[in-house]
């Protein structure tokens, strides 16, 4: 900031070949007219102080240190602020005493001060303040050198802003902030190794993340109205809605539908209304465009037949009017659309296993009733069983896992739709599973979780279906514990899981599995199952 400083106003000096005017502050009355002799030479005092006065102002404003900012700071030069400040001070002690010399003199009230001392100090004041203007010169020609000497060693690839210089450890912090911000702050510098990091500071450790391309597990925080834990219950997607219904804790089986909404991860409990559907587990939802066909189930020891259809829309249910033969109470069975139809493969009536086939048309003819069909078929049957999964790839269902009661089954059938012909392939080796769940994405079957026979798994199995062989993949995060009777559905290139149970304990959580590249699968050209094998 710099500041301006007028003379001090004083009389004119008096113009060759006048009379000198008498000044303001020296009129006196005609008795005084004997001191007029000695006034010409106090008017030459003060003439000679006026002189004195504007000379030393106009050295003072020659000066370099008149200008009071201060110097620009550059880079590595720690003395910049103190340099600053001394030659501030150096300033501010020079200015006033020039100004009091200068006011003593422009306003005579040191009649005692004679023109030798005045100009002394004028003199002094003129020599300090030159002084300090050289070495503020010369501080501001060194920092000049210094910085770009600085400027000239560092490399950088943008001259308007240099990069970062590289880190340097820190040292031991001994005030009162925590000595974990300075590493913390380190660990997100570009190029920074999270081996820097105190090995006794665990806030500090950087969680390792996957790869692009690689899939990882992580558990989902949903809100709302969150199902209770529930086992054999069934998830179906609809555009970006997830539907749970059904279910059982071992002690309650539940009638209630909840949706969740994939977006945003919040849970609604559906108020529905309408026909009022029993509670059930182990059943089958199959989705038909904005409806959801819901068939057998049970609770305990009984054993349903009934085929209930829910609007997703208007949230009412409705039981369906059925004519002539029907498929035989069951659960554990498998269902899925195709063509127009709804078709029905296995389960168990608790008495022994079932492989009958069975199909339903999905609209309702003029006098809104379903007509249930057996199918037949071709090539031989896949052994009776329940706990499967059926999952319906172009115009194929593969037939995977399941159980007797008595068997842990690991083959694997295909049921040509157009034809309604079986065939059955070898897998090498074959994996046993029951109460797992499959999902298809893209040529790949992704097999979760369930039981092997002997005991729960955790495991992703990978079955290519061109080549049907099993592949497995490095999987990152937080895989849930090992379970079975849990629901999968997948949405947006992310496979859902909730629920089930691991013999002793059921589960309400909900697990995400991120197939990352793989989610890109769908988009491949169309395949035939077991063409490159």
């Amino acid at each position: 900031m710099s500041s301006s400083f007028s003379a001090p106003t004083s009389p004119p000096p008096p113009v060759p070949g006048t009379a000198p005017q008498t000044p303001a502050y020296s009129s006196k009355s005609a008795a005084s007219a004997e001191i007029s002799p000695a006034y010409s030479l106090v008017d030459n005092v003060a003439l000679n102080r006026q002189q004195a006065a504007i000379a030393a102002s106009r050295a003072l404003m020659r000066s370099p240190s008149r200008t009071l900012r201060s110097p620009p700071l550059h880079d590595n030069i720690a003395s910049s602020d103190d340099d600053t400040i001394i030659m501030q001070a150096a300033t501010d002690a020079t200015i006033p005493s020039v100004m009091a010399s200068v006011a003593g003199m422009s306003l005579g009230g040191s009649a005692m001060a004679s023109d030798d001392e005045a100009l002394s100090a004028m003199t002094n004041a003129a020599a300090l303040a030159a002084k300090s203007g050289v070495r503020n010169s010369a501080h501001k020609r060194t920092s000049r050198n210094v910085a770009d000497l600085a400027q000239q060693q560092r490399p950088h690839t943008n001259a308007s802003r240099p990069p970062l210089p590289p880190q340097q450890p820190l040292p031991q912090q001994s005030d009162s902030r925590s000595s974990s911000q300075a590493p913390s702050r380190q660990g997100h510098r570009p190029g920074k190794s999270t081996s820097e990091t105190p090995a006794d500071n665990s806030s500090n450790i950087v969680e390792a993340r996957a790869p692009t391309p690689a899939m990882y597990w992580s558990r989902k925080k949903a809100w709302g109205a969150k199902p209770p834990k529930m086992r054999s219950q069934s998830m179906t997607v609809i555009g970006s809605s997830l539907y749970v219904f059904g279910g059982w804790n071992n002690n309650v089986c539940y009638n209630d539908v909840y949706v969740l909404d994939a977006e945003t991860m919040f849970w609604s409990k559906m108020p529905t209304t309408g026909d009022e559907v029993p509670p059930c587990r182990a059943h089958t939802t199959t989705a038909v465009g904005h409806q959801l066909f819901v068939f057998g189930g049970g609770d305990g020891t009984q054993y349903f037949s009934d085929l209930y259809v829910l609007d997703t829309r208007s949230c009412i249910w409705t039981r369906a009017q059925v004519n002539g033969a029907m498929p035989s109470p069951r659960r554990t069975h498998t269902c899925f659309h195709y063509n127009g139809y709804v078709y029905l493969f296995g389960g168990g009536d608790g008495h022994r296993a079932l492989n009958d086939l069975w199909r339903v048309r999905a609209e309702p003819d003029a006098n809104d009733t379903y007509t249930w069909e057996e199918v037949e078929t071709t090539g031989g049957r896949p052994f009776p069983r329940g706990y499967h999964t059926s999952t319906l790839v172009g115009n194929q269902v593969v037939v995977f896992g399941g159980s007797d009661g008595q068997e842990c089954f690991g083959d694997t059938s295909l049921l040509n739709l157009d034809t309604m012909e079986w065939s059955h392939v070898a897998i090498d080796p074959p994996l046993t599973r029951l109460a797992h769940s499959a999902t298809l994405v893209g040529m790949y079957l992704f097999v979760i979780c369930g039981h092997d026979g002997s005991d729960y798994s955790n495991q992703v199995l990978m079955l290519k279906l061109d080549t049907l062989k099993w592949e497995t993949r490095v999987i990152y995060g937080t895989a849930p514990s090992p379970r079975g009777y849990h629901a999968c559905a997948l949405n947006d290139g992310r496979i859902f899981l909730h629920g089930g149970y691991n013999g002793q304990d059921v589960f309400d959580d909900l697990y995400a599995l991120e197939l990352s590249s793989y989610s890109y699968l769908p988009q491949v050209p169309e395949f035939a199952i077991g063409c490159h094998r």
